[in-house]
């Protein structure tokens, strides 16, 4: 059984646990399955966050900040709140323009192939 900092059934706050680091990319694993995994990161100022790319749908949310979704050679600007869905084969970059928070939960279902 892995050790996560987050234990089942117990209440948290995601953008209180996750703390910005100085120059660092903070990444925190709430939670590893077959199905998907669940990640929380912390990007300092000036950071540039390049995931793997995955043949999975991503969803993302920014917990606390703005950050810059570079998708194709196209920005989008995602704040505090906002939310997007990535299909998966699709390579992306997360730029801090500024410091911000988010999640990440990857689904590793297969239940893209049912989309109608």
């Amino acid at each position: 059984m892995e050790n996560y900092e987050f234990e089942n059934l117990t209440a948290f706050n995601i953008g209180d646990k996750l703390r910005y680091v100085p120059n660092t990319i903070v990444v925190k694993h709430i939670l590893n399955k077959k199905t998907g995994n669940i990640m929380a990161l912390a990007l300092d100022y000036g950071k540039v966050y390049k995931p793997k790319l995955t043949p999975f749908s991503t969803f993302i949310n920014v917990i606390e900040g703005k950050a810059e979704f570079v998708l194709d050679n196209l920005s989008t600007y995602l704040q505090t709140n906002d939310s997007m869905i990535i299909p998966g084969h699709v390579s992306y970059t997360l730029e801090a323009n500024q410091r911000f928070k988010m999640l990440s939960i990857i689904l590793k279902s297969g239940y893209d192939d049912l989309d109608p």
